[in-house]
């Protein structure tokens, strides 16, 4: 974990991915909360005391990214976490997500991609 003033919660099961984000997003001023697993990231969003931001793998083992949603948006407040969808598989760019997710980022993503989704999701967090 890092230390900044916005959270934002990375759940990845790729070790060097992970190390990558929170490099880029500690730099962006975000406290970086990781996950390697689906169960363990629902976990870590239960225990938040407000809803943040979620980096979200689409294919990881334990919990997947789809039954991570479904499950996360069962919990109080889960529907107010915006999630970003992170994945290396474009079939899952046409999943049936619908408003369950606040954008797509197909890896490997563009650091200026990744900043833009975030600055519309919180605008004027610092």
């Amino acid at each position: 974990m890092s230390r900044g003033g916005r959270r934002i919660l990375v759940v990845e099961d790729d070790s060097g991915v992970q190390e990558a984000l929170v490099e880029v997003l500690a730099d962006l001023g975000y406290r970086v909360l990781v996950a390697s697993d689906g169960l363990e990231g629902l976990g870590l969003a239960a225990e938040q005391p407000e809803p943040c931001p979620i980096l979200l793998d689409w294919r990881m083992p334990v919990l997947d990214g789809p039954a991570f949603l479904a499950r996360l948006r069962q919990l109080p407040r889960g529907r107010e976490f915006p999630v970003i969808l992170s994945t290396a598989d474009t079939s899952a760019t046409n999943a049936p997500v619908g408003d369950q997710v606040a954008a797509v980022l197909t890896k490997p993503f563009d650091l200026d991609a990744l900043t833009a989704v975030l600055n519309r999701l919180a605008p004027n967090a610092r």
